[in-house]
């Protein structure tokens, strides 16, 4: 009887905590990482630093694009490889001379960016990441010697001066 017992407790232990898991797990948002549907578990692998942008997304269009699985919204996030990529083809089909330096150079790792006036370094890429075409409105191309004179920036061949509307 002693054994029924506790087999008895055990079983409705082991019910509850699925009850609960699963609650907890129908909680969960869903998980977007560069453009992939994912777990919380793949977010987890990815550190802090290579965090290029991250949304959060709620409501009807949520649910719409993802299914009832989304009713606790969906969490997009771009790594900063990612990120760079997507700006980057943003820019190229936006200026066919920004296109041009681009494949003259191989990349714009060496290009200095200014979004708004303002330079972009590893402390505020996101204002470059954050780039895409509701909020993009135009980019000027200047060369060495107007980024020196100008902003006083020197060690750049190219610097890509973009304005945005901040959305």
């Amino acid at each position: 009887m002693m054994r029924a017992g506790s087999i008895l407790i055990f079983s409705l232990f082991f019910c509850v905590n699925q009850v609960v898991a699963q609650q907890e797990e129908d909680d969960e948002p869903v998980y977007v990482i560069d453009s992939v549907l994912s777990s919380q578990g793949a977010m987890s692998k990815i550190s802090p630093d290579q965090i290029g942008m991250m949304t959060i997304a709620k409501g009807s269009k949520a649910v719409e694009k993802y299914g009832p699985q989304a009713a606790n919204g969906v969490i997009y996030i771009e790594t900063k490889p990612f990120a760079r990529k997507r700006v980057s083809t943003l820019l190229r089909s936006a200026s066919k001379e920004y296109d041009s330096i681009y494949r003259k150079y191989g990349s714009d790792s060496t290009f200095f960016f200014l979004v708004n006036t303002q330079p972009v370094n590893r402390n505020n890429e996101g204002i470059l990441l954050a780039l895409d075409a509701r909020n993009f409105v135009s980019l000027k191309v200047i060369y060495a010697r107007e980024l020196e004179d100008k902003y006083k920036v020197d060690g750049h061949p190219v610097g890509v001066v973009i304005t945005s509307s901040g959305d």
